[in-house]
């Protein structure tokens, strides 16, 4: 007979069920402490469908610097995207944009956004099929190493992340 059946017959007593309770207890303590636990990307970069990130904008020649910063410290963020020709039909068209700059929290100041040479601080149409250039500096509020990202806003599609 196994635990289960000796609890239906009665044949343990209330010790022996606080007893088999504690060994299932012990058994699901063990297994959890036994389970390699990945960390948690810092803000959700995996938390977008795939198709957002791999159908929509491809990014690439990112450049990324200072690694930490002091208050006050300039930093810059630089590469290239491409807006996919084979934009899904679920996603808003890129009529309306903005190209932002993905934080955990207020860490910097934008001081200037370029998008193929030209100042950009509002939202404007990007061109699917298009590949653009951007540059961004930025001036450091809080000290630390931080985890950025470069994004498009989209109007109706919401925030397409690039890599950290």
């Amino acid at each position: 007979m196994n635990a289960k059946n000796l609890i239906k017959l009665g044949k343990l007593g209330k010790l022996g069920k606080l007893g088999v309770l504690g060994l299932y207890g012990m058994a699901t303590l063990a297994m959890t402490l036994g389970l390699d636990i990945t960390p948690a990307a810092a803000h959700g970069e995996r938390s977008q469908e795939p198709f957002l990130r791999m159908r929509t904008i491809q990014w690439y020649d990112m450049k990324w610097g200072p690694e930490t910063t002091k208050v006050n410290d300039i930093a810059g963020m630089s590469g290239k995207f491409h807006l996919a020709e084979d934009w899904p039909r679920a996603v808003g068209k890129p009529g309306r944009a903005f190209f932002n700059v993905g934080s955990p929290s207020p860490v910097f100041v934008r001081l200037s956004t370029k998008l193929n040479g030209e100042p950009t601080m509002i939202s404007g149409p990007l061109e699917i099929g298009r590949d653009y250039a951007f540059e961004v500096k930025l001036k450091a509020r809080i000290p630390g190493r931080h985890h950025m990202h470069a994004m498009v806003n989209i109007k109706d599609a919401g925030p397409i992340a690039g890599p950290a």
